[in-house]
């Protein structure tokens, strides 16, 4: 079973989104998001690789959803680590740039 880490830059994204949420829509909502995160973290434990490849962002870079957001990761196999590198709303022109 892969570990998943968040990167510091993920970290941030997944605060200001669940803040917005909870601002603008709610604690329950909010909290929902929350959980669907963690769903989400969890099957990447299980299946690091079943994301769609994104291999303009990096080699071994691939995308998950949790609509609206895109959860952008890599599956380092070798020590097998998913680490979270960014969380964007869908609608973001994602490209290799820093943010």
């Amino acid at each position: 079973m892969a570990s998943v880490v968040l990167t510091s830059l993920a970290d941030a994204d997944i605060a200001h989104i669940i803040g917005d949420l909870d601002r603008l829509a709610g604690a329950s909502v909010a909290e929902r998001y929350d959980a669907n995160f963690d769903m989400l973290y969890r099957r990447l434990e299980r299946h690091p690789d079943s994301g769609a490849p994104r291999p303009k962002l990096g080699a071994h870079v691939r995308i998950a959803a949790v609509s609206p957001y895109v959860v952008i990761y890599e599956h380092v196999e070798d020590d097998d680590v998913v680490m979270i590198l960014r969380v964007v709303h869908g609608r973001r022109n994602i490209t290799r740039k820093p943010c």
